[in-house]
């Protein structure tokens, strides 16, 4: 299945890096970046940010977690669910 990432960043430019898609694209602030993946399997890969952004570059990680479809509709499902009240 393909899906779009939208990039935002606040105050510097970092760079959004997945190895194993062989993407890295800039995410720039006041710019919503768009990226394209084609997923084949589920499982969790690290994001990385691959600029020297600033101080706390060295902590910052991310993940990006595939799901089923079954999985991924059922969470969107429960997201959108009203809150009680």
């Amino acid at each position: 299945q393909t899906v779009l990432i939208h990039l935002k960043s606040k105050d510097v430019i970092h760079s959004f890096f997945l190895p194993q898609f062989r993407i890295k694209q800039d995410a720039v602030p006041g710019i919503t970046g768009r990226v394209w993946v084609e997923v084949i399997k589920a499982g969790q890969l690290e994001i990385a940010c691959a600029e020297l952004c600033g101080l706390g570059h060295y902590r910052m990680r991310g993940y990006l977690t595939i799901e089923p479809p079954d999985a991924f509709h059922a969470w969107l499902a429960e997201q959108l669910a009203e809150p009680p009240l």
